[in-house]
C-alpha cells in the first residue's frame, strides 16, 4: 500500500514585546480640512470621524473632545465628545458662555479642562465627560486678566498654564505651586495664547512651543518662527530640541524620547511630522494635517 509521507510541522508562536503590543492598539487623531480624523500611530488607516475643530482624544482612544463651533458671524463654541465606535455625541450647552474651546482629557478619563471666556477674559474651566460638575478653576494670584494653553499634570491633581508672561503650575483650587518667568525660563523665545504644554508621563519635564525672537526662513509665515522645547519643572529652564530652521508647533508625546508635532516648509501646507529629543531629522508621517493627539493605550 502506497504511503503518503509524514510531513512534521513545527508552529512557531511570537511573542511581541508588551511595549510593541500596547503601541499597536494606539491611535492619533488630528484636524484636517476642517475634520477630525483618527489614524494608526505610524498615520495609516486614516479615516474621517466628523467635523469639528482643536480634537484631542481619550487615553483609551475610544472618545475623541472638540470644539463645535457654531455657523454665523457671532462666535459660539461648544465643548462636545463623540464615541468613535457609535458616533454618538454629546454637545456641553450647559456652561455659563457659550464661548469655550481646547477640550483637554484627564489621565482618567473623567473629567475635561478647557479654556471659557466669561466676564470679559479667557479662563479656564472644568466639567465632567458626562457634562456635569461645571466648575471654574481659579487662576494664580498673579494673573490679572487672561490665562491659556492649560494642561493637566500627569497625576491629575493639577494643571500647567501660562499668561504670556508666567509659564505656571497650579492645584484645582488655583493655589501655586510653581512659577516660571516665560522670558527666562525659554531662551530666545515667547509664548502666544494658542501655545501648547505637554507634560512627560513622568512628570518631570513637559513640551511646551513658543515663538522664536528671530527671522524665519518662510516668507510667506506671519509672524516668528516657531518651536518646541523641552522643559525640566525642577531647574525651571527649557532647551529648544525641534531642530534649527524647522517650523515646529503643537508637540505631542509618543513615547519618552519621541514625539510629534505640526509643521510647515512653505507656510500654507501643513503636516505632522516625528522626531527624537536627540534632534534627529524629522519624518512626515501625514500630510495635510495638524493638531495632533496620541491616545495613551
Amino acid at each position: 500500500m502506497f504511503r503518503l509521507p509524514l510531513l512534521i510541522c513545527t508552529l512557531t508562536v511570537l511573542v511581541l514585546p508588551e511595549a510593541l503590543v500596547a503601541e499597536s492598539t494606539r491611535h492619533i487623531c488630528f484636524s484636517r480640512d476642517g475634520g477630525v480624523w483618527i489614524a494608526n500611530l505610524d498615520g495609516t488607516g486614516a479615516r474621517k470621524i466628523f467635523t469639528g475643530d482643536d480634537p484631542a482624544i481619550s487615553p483609551d482612544g475610544a472618545r475623541i473632545a472638540y470644539t463645535e463651533t457654531g455657523k454665523g458671524k457671532e462666535t459660539i463654541r461648544h465643548i462636545a465628545v463623540i464615541e468613535v465606535s457609535s458616533g454618538k455625541k454629546a454637545v456641553f450647552r450647559n456652561l455659563p458662555s457659550d464661548n469655550a474651546y481646547g477640550p483637554l482629557w484627564s489621565p482618567d478619563g473623567e473629567h475635561l479642562l478647557f479654556n471659557i471666556f466669561t466676564e470679559n477674559r479667557w479662563r479656564l474651566g472644568l466639567i465632567g465627560v458626562d457634562g456635569t460638575g461645571f466648575q471654574f478653576i481659579p487662576p494664580p494670584p498673579a494673573v490679572t486678566q487672561d490665562i491659556f494653553s492649560p494642561a493637566w499634570a500627569t497625576d491629575g491633581k493639577g494643571i500647567y498654564a501660562q499668561d504670556m508672561t508666567n509659564i505656571y503650575q497650579i492645584d484645582l483650587d488655583g493655589k501655586t505651586l510653581a512659577q516660571w518667568k516665560i522670558s527666562g525660563a525659554l531662551s530666545n523665545a515667547d509664548m502666544n495664547s494658542s501655545d501648547r504644554i505637554v507634560p512627560s508621563d513622568d512628570g518631570k519635564t513637559f513640551l511646551v512651543d513658543a515663538d522664536l525672537n528671530e527671522e524665519g526662513n518662510i516668507k510667506s509665515w506671519e509672524g516668528p518662527p516657531p518651536a518646541v522645547f523641552l522643559f525640566d519643572v525642577s531647574a525651571g529652564k527649557g532647551r529648544q530640541v525641534s531642530p534649527s530652521k524647522v517650523y515646529a508647533w503643537d508637540p505631542c508625546w509618543l513615547n519618552p524620547q519621541e514625539y510629534l508635532f505640526t509643521s510647515t516648509t512653505d507656510g500654507r501646507h501643513f503636516g505632522i511630522y516625528k522626531t527624537s529629543l536627540s534632534g534627529e531629522k524629522p519624518r512626515l508621517i501625514i500630510n495635510n494635517a495638524s493638531s495632533v493627539t496620541v491616545s495613551a493605550r
